[in-house]
């Protein structure tokens, strides 16, 4: 009878441990790490000031992002170029041995609280090479003199494109809204600020 009574504690131990690990593996899996951007991706800072949003298709955001990338790096010898398709791309080449190698980093986008924009990679194409997405960044920040408003996180394997640090006239700030690819929905709110 006494063994019949262990063997029933020890089930009912056994059950409530192992409820206690699903239920702790649930809120695990199901919080945020810290400063992840999908939960806070529809809400953007106001600004004091007068503002318009704006509808951008992928080609114009590509067209004003690599203007603004190639006043920055007028003097750099390293060509960077950005280009939005289904994803965010940084293509540039480096001189090894005098023969260019090709690099293409392919991000996907995240609209960041503030209305900046996260590249979290997912990709990376260097020549026939296979290197770690985490050294081809740390490469390009090495390498190239980036823009002001460009900050590469090599271990974290993220480029954030500080869109509200892009010099502009006096006053002027622009933020992102919304960055959705497959539906070509890119919006930008830009205020003049008073």
């Amino acid at each position: 009878m006494i063994v019949l009574k262990i063997w029933r504690l020890a089930f009912f131990v056994l059950l409530g441990l192992n409820l206690v690990a699903v239920l702790a593996f649930f809120i695990f899996i199901t919080t945020p790490a810290k400063g992840h951007s999908l939960a806070s991706a529809n809400t953007v800072q106001e600004l004091d000031g007068n503002s318009v949003v704006l509808n951008v298709t992928k080609s114009d955001f590509e067209g004003i992002a690599n203007t603004y990338i190639q006043q920055a790096m007028a003097d750099s010898p390293i060509p960077l170029t950005l280009a939005v398709n289904g994803d965010v791309s940084l293509s540039t080449e480096f001189e090894v041995f005098s023969v260019a190698l090709p690099i293409l980093l392919r991000f996907d986008p995240f609209v960041q609280e503030d209305g900046n924009l996260l590249l979290i990679q997912k990709s990376v194409e260097v020549g026939m090479l296979d290197i770690p997405p985490e050294s081809a960044l740390k490469l390009l920040e090495d390498s190239v003199d980036l823009p002001k408003f460009m900050e590469v996180n090599p271990t974290e394997e993220q480029v954030l494109l500080k869109l509200t640090d892009i010099p502009l006239d006096d006053g002027i700030s622009v933020q992102a809204t919304s960055f959705n690819l497959k539906e070509d929905d890119i919006r930008l709110r830009v205020t003049i600020q008073q």
